[in-house]
């Protein structure tokens, strides 16, 4: 089974470099607990990329449902999540949009297999940069729920943005709700901006390790945050840290797959079985047009090799993510939400045999989202 992303090259105008960047970064990122890109196909209207197909939905769905987490399940998760984030930092790589949506679960089973087996996988490097140790970025992008407040507050940053981001996680995890809320974006920026030292909430019943864990990830000032090599040797991320045997991790419950209707609105193709990658860029192949119309798009993207931090380290990183996005950013925005047993790519919809509705948790605000500095 496979996901296949599909972007309208018109809607992608403004946005065509994030994309190439993003298919560089996942051809290098060969991990476990990151989602795989198999292949990408350009033609002449729409590109498609060919990713691993994750069972489990969502860490957003799976809070939806239970609410919030057990420390046991939370270790489990967290581990996994350093696991990809030692590939990323050894690469010089920064995520700058970790959340719940971007953190897929996948059970080789099935979703009603053994719940020790959920793999955690990152997810949508559309954001993804390569940032060597003596850089610091200044691109305003990622979701304010999760932002690190230096990246909200239109500061440089470097890697501990992501580091506060997977402390927002953890925290949301444990409480079900974020550390530091606000009504909007800008609220949230002046709530930073006038409180210098800031303190979670942390439940009593919180054991002494993920206490701590908590209070070094969510440090207000980047310099006072804790680096990665404390985050990777964490006490709480120690399997021996638990006081007893991990209980299986809970599943929440789905409606069986046949249960979802298609939409009348959108443009869907069923495919009667699950395609072989080759098969699947036959069908594909078939749409192509005009060989000149698909050319050049995504030049540079199918090199031989990895892509160097220093070939990477773009210069319109620095500015201003556009306001405009595509077409499925868009929608989702404004509040739209996928149609049933269908896959969003940028104003259609494509079906594919396996892929399951997910749902779309409401959040305080839309995202990924931009504003004025």
């Amino acid at each position: 089974e496979v996901a296949v992303k599909c972007i309208n090259k018109k809607n992608l105008a403004k946005s065509q470099t994030l994309l190439g960047k993003e298919i560089k970064i996942l051809k290098e990122l060969k991990h476990e607990n990151i989602v795989a890109l198999y292949d990408f196909q350009e033609m002449a209207n729409s590109v498609y990329l060919v990713m691993e197909y994750c069972n489990g939905g969502d860490l957003a769905d799976y809070l939806h449902t239970m609410r919030t987490l057990s420390e046991d399940t939370i270790r489990l998760f967290l581990q996994q999540i350093a696991g990809a984030m030692r590939l990323l930092h050894s690469k010089g790589i920064i995520h700058r949009d970790l959340k719940p949506q971007n953190i897929l679960l996948s059970n080789p089973g099935g979703r009603r297999a053994n719940p020790n087996n959920i793999r955690v996988k990152i997810a949508d490097f559309g954001f993804a940069r390569y940032l060597q140790s003596n850089m610091m970025a200044a691109t305003l992008c990622g979701s304010p729920m999760y932002m690190a407040p230096e990246v909200i507050m239109s500061q440089h940053y470097d890697g501990k943005a992501d580091l506060w981001s997977i402390g927002t996680i953890v925290y949301q995890c444990l409480t079900g709700k974020a550390p530091f809320q606000a009504s909007s974006p800008q609220d949230l920026r002046l709530f930073y901006e006038r409180n210098k030292t800031l303190v979670p909430t942390i439940p009593r019943e919180t054991s002494a390790p993920l206490r701590q864990l908590l209070l070094a990830l969510l440090q207000r000032n980047h310099k006072d945050r804790m680096d990665f090599d404390e985050f990777f040797h964490h006490p709480f991320l120690d399997a021996s840290a638990a006081v007893k045997k991990s209980p299986p991790v809970p599943v929440p419950s789905y409606p069986s797959s046949g249960s979802g209707s298609s939409s009348s609105s959108s443009s869907a193709s069923h495919l009667a079985s699950p395609p072989s990658l080759g098969e699947m860029q036959q069908q594909l192949q078939k749409t192509l047009t005009s060989p000149a119309d698909g050319a050049g798009f995504l030049q540079g993207s199918r090199g031989s090799g990895g892509s160097s931090k220093d070939s990477s380290c773009d210069t319109d990183d620095f500015v201003m993510v556009p306001a405009q996005f595509p077409g499925d950013l868009v929608a989702e925005a404004a509040g739209a939400k996928p149609p049933p047993d269908s896959l969003m790519c940028s104003g259609s919809s494509l079906v594919a045999s396996g892929l399951e509705s997910r749902g779309w948790p409401g959040e305080p605000w839309p995202d990924p989202i931009s504003f004025p500095a």
